[in-house]
């Protein structure tokens, strides 16, 4: 293990900028990640498993397609007919909230103002306001990504594929929302500060779609759209009471958005109920000949839940996913595989016997990817949230061999799914350890023990980001503290429709869903009434 003066001169040399403090913080997050790098080294790559490509591969679709829809989905007329033409109000709700939880960075009023609907029927989502996470670009608006070196930006001179496709589809874009500074930073991002959670203002709403998912779980818009490179689309779902979906990797285009991790990161929807999310899914998905790595995708029928669940196999894996978890959570979970026990489902054997090592290869791919993209900017990581520097920072002397052994890990954590999904349809886990972590420090609480946030939160979420899988996060009930707790729902490549199908039955048959938090009786309204 190279000293910090030595990790400090080689920062130095590849054209970083680090103060002392940050050359200190640098080493102590590399030391610590050190053990599992070094765990990975020892083992040697199987046969078959050395070329990173194999684990493209595995997120190949299953057939070809445009991502188009493949007809209506019904569920958008229940949505136009309480949100369309409600953008304006959304907007004024939303300056309200904001003075509540400080979770948006600006509300678009023109923008909401102005709209107009064509001549001509409606379209799906004809004036229905939705929140964007401000690392998305909108045209004519800054994007920030809650930093100050992006405090001046200029307007977008576009919008971002996925922006313009739900604007084509009809809807507005009421906000650019609060993130933590550029989706890798701390829960106190510099130029904006902490966003509050709306189940309970002392709390974090998480990370880092955290302005987003405080927008939807108030009721002040019925859906918005966040990134997920580590959980960031599923966490704050999981602490705001919220269905979220990361897709299956390479299915939406990244088009227009601020660039993290290459290899993990996606876009997907927050919103209150699976039909929603399954809706907005669908109209973001397929090429749109910019992001290489989106190509021809099956279309995603609307979601609808089935009668029963006869047929349907649900793995539940032990061991690392669910050894530190809270009682409560636990509890979701449970209450979760009965309800779907009780509709016909079956419970069958599955463990992931990596699962351990995910979130520290995982992360290492994260920092590598961020530390490469953000080098163009080194000469101001002095203006960064500290907590960006550090994290993004162990990423800079990674060796090539320990970038290239984990993308190698990719593919040995999608075979171990593999085993799982030749007798499962879906893998069930807790989305994330505890209730939404208390500000300011944002330890998480387990069973009335403190853990630091970045060692537990991602426990699970990280799996689908380094292998690419989709998972889609749900409410599952209240803790005694009266926040929300989340199960996450994990299913093979291109299989979302699996897990919301499965969701909207649940949400059919409890009410967790439909809860809304506090703040909502604070901002005035009313907002349109919960979905299904």
């Amino acid at each position: 293990m190279s000293t910090a003066e030595e990790l400090g001169a080689l920062a130095a040399r590849l054209g970083y900028a680090l103060d002392p403090g940050d050359v200190h913080a640098m080493h102590a997050a590399v030391a610590g990640a050190e053990p599992a790098a070094a765990a990975l080294r020892a083992v040697p790559v199987p046969d078959g498993f050395t070329d990173p490509q194999r684990a493209e591969r595995w997120l190949a679709p299953p057939a070809a397609g445009d991502g188009t829809p493949a007809g209506p989905d019904p569920w958008a007329a229940r949505l136009r007919a309480g949100w369309s033409g409600r953008a304006p109000e959304a907007a004024e709700r939303l300056e309200r909230l904001h003075a509540e939880l400080n979770c948006t960075i600006r509300v678009l009023h023109d923008r909401a103002r102005g709209h107009r609907p064509p001549d001509g029927p409606p379209r799906p989502l004809e004036g229905v306001p939705f929140a964007v996470k401000d690392v998305i670009d909108v045209a004519g608006v800054p994007t920030t990504g809650a930093s100050r070196t992006r405090a001046d930006a200029a307007p977008a001179a576009v919008s971002a594929t996925v922006v313009a496709r739900l604007e084509a589809a009809g809807a507005v874009a009421v906000s650019k929302d609060a993130t933590t500074e550029f989706a890798v930073g701390g829960p106190h991002p510099p130029l904006t500060g902490a966003c509050r959670n709306p189940w309970d203002t002392a709390r974090w709403a998480g990370g880092s779609s955290t302005g987003t998912a405080a927008a939807v779980a108030a009721g002040v818009v019925p859906f918005g759209l966040g990134t997920d490179v580590g959980g960031s689309v599923r966490l704050p779902a999981a602490w705001c009471g919220l269905t979220g979906i990361k897709p299956t990797a390479g299915t939406v285009p990244r088009t227009g958005v601020i660039p993290l991790s290459f290899t993990t990161e996606t876009v997907g929807p927050l919103a209150r109920d699976a039909r929603t999310a399954g809706l907005v899914l669908a109209l973001l998905r397929g090429p749109d000949g910019s992001d290489p790595r989106v190509g021809a995708t099956p279309a995603l029928p609307a979601t609808g839940a089935p009668p029963d669940l006869r047929g349907l196999r649900i793995a539940l894996p032990g061991g690392y996913l669910t050894e530190l978890c809270d009682a409560a959570v636990r509890a979701g979970v449970t209450h979760l595989v009965d309800v779907l026990t009780d509709a016909g489902a079956t419970v069958v054997p599955g463990e992931i016997p990596s699962a351990a090592q995910a979130l520290p290869i995982g992360y290492q791919v994260v920092f590598t990817e961020a530390a490469a993209l953000h080098r163009r900017d080194a000469d101001r990581w002095g203006d960064y949230d500290p907590v960006t520097v550090r994290r993004i920072s162990q990423g800079i002397t990674t060796p090539a061999a320990d970038y290239l052994r984990a993308l190698q890990f990719r593919a040995v954590l999608q075979a171990e799914l593999d085993a799982v999904f030749a007798t499962a349809d879906l893998v069930v886990v807790p989305t994330t350890p505890s209730t939404a972590p208390r500000l300011p420090d944002c330890t998480v609480v387990v069973d009335g023990e403190h853990h630091p946030l970045y060692a537990a939160q991602s426990r699970a979420t990280m799996l689908g980001n380094l292998t690419g899988a989709p998972g889609l996060a749900l409410p599952t009930g209240f803790a005694p503290d009266g926040c929300p707790v989340s199960a996450l729902l994990i299913a093979r490549p291109h299989a979302e429709h699996t897990a919301l199908r499965v969701a909207a039955l649940f949400q059919d048959r409890t009410d967790h869903h439909r809860r809304v938090p506090p703040v909502v009786d604070r901002i005035g309204g009313p907002a349109p009434s919960p979905s299904a």
